[in-house]
């Protein structure tokens, strides 16, 4: 699923930021960490709690620290893995923040489930700092990071975030205003309409302020880089194909020419070209699998596959990225439980609202 200097220096950040190169060997870690700290605002004495993997951008750690702790934050730093007294540390916590984690310095279940409660009770706020994780396949797996990637997401941070709040602002009055179609060149045909359900919009805004307009959990789950709308569609309304030219189920079996029928949220029919078992046996994992989960939309202008690579930047919070998936939709207010999640990538879909059209074959509209 999925992270602070106030005053002069929040207004320094992007300058800091503004023209950085970064070598195949080096990530300016003052410069991420001054990023953190400008759109997390934190005020004097603030609780911060810092999940940390050594082996990973392990120097932004240090860094972090000390540019919160001279905002005037109270910080404390805890390595991913065991932390039986994690329940306690939170109650103790203001702002919780996920650094870079590897492949073995993953958080576990239980640990999730308690972080979850904690911003629940709606004291909290996290920061999410992915880096290495948001490089994504577009059928939804992990992809491959590299230095190319860096560079991106070191550029992606430093963009006009007012201007990225309006546009998503916009756009959100748009897909609230009637029913929403979202076509695809590989078949993908979906109808459907939001009605009052709350936007998750990622404009870069971390602070304490924003948290009090917050509607549902991913609202105090604030990403860096920024970029994405989220909504969970009333399930009922939802209708028509959601096609995947192929993605990887089970163990990873390559399914090709995936075909989901949908009625009122609901996949009632499901096949593939090859290896169908693999899908429908995804279908039939958990109770939410079968049903729609959420539309999201990418913005930032930055977030943009580096040339020659496969992989999507940053969970495909890049302009005009399309996420469509599957499952649960507790955290973005929706009505389906039971599991299942499964995100889906589409760089070159069309989405139209009526008779205007945001979104033409993976450029957004002015």
């Amino acid at each position: 699923m999925i992270r602070y200097v106030v005053g002069a220096a929040a207004v320094a950040a992007a300058s800091l930021i503004a023209g950085t190169a970064v070598a195949a060997d080096a990530i300016p870690y003052d410069k991420l960490a001054l990023r953190i700290v400008s759109s997390l605002k934190p005020a004097k004495g603030e609780r911060v709690l810092l999940r940390y993997d050594p082996e990973t951008l392990g120097a932004l750690e240090p860094e972090l620290r000390k540019q919160l702790e001279a905002a005037g934050a109270r910080v404390e730093s805890l390595k991913y893995g065991p932390a039986p007294d994690l329940e306690k540390r939170l109650q103790e916590t203001d702002v919780f923040i996920w650094l870079p984690a590897g492949p073995n310095a993953r958080t576990d279940m239980d640990q999730r489930e308690m972080l979850g409660k904690w911003l629940d009770e709606g004291r909290g706020r996290q920061i999410h700092f992915h880096w290495q994780e948001g490089t994504i396949d577009p059928d939804g797996w992990a992809g491959t990071h590299s230095a190319e990637y860096d560079r991106v997401y070191v550029d992606a941070l430093d963009i006009d975030y007012a201007k990225l709040a309006a546009r998503q602002a916009a756009v959100v009055k748009t897909l609230q205003s009637g029913e929403v179609r979202v076509t695809t060149p590989d078949g993908t045909d979906l109808r459907f309409t939001v009605g009052d359900r709350p936007f998750n919009r990622q404009d870069g805004d971390g602070s304490k302020a924003r948290m009090a307009s917050a509607r549902v959990r991913v609202d105090r789950e604030v990403e860096l880089p920024a970029g994405v709308i989220r909504v969970a569609p009333i399930e009922e309304s939802v209708s028509g194909i959601f096609a995947v030219p192929s993605a990887r189920f089970g163990t990873g079996t390559k399914v090709t020419g995936i075909r989901l029928e949908i009625e009122r949220g609901r996949v009632v029919r499901a096949s593939a070209k090859t290896e169908e078992a693999a899908l429908k046996a995804f279908l039939a994992s958990a109770p939410g699998a079968s049903q729609f989960r959420e539309f999201g939309l990418g913005f930032n202008p930055k977030l943009v596959t580096p040339p020659g690579k496969p992989f999507l930047a940053y969970y495909g919070y890049g302009d005009a990225v399309v996420r469509l998936s599957l499952g649960d939709n507790m955290e973005i207010g929706g009505n389906v439980r039971g599991g299942g999640l499964r995100w889906m990538f589409f760089p070159q879909a069309t989405v139209r609202v009526g008779e205007t059209v945001v979104v033409e074959r993976g450029r957004l509209k002015p």
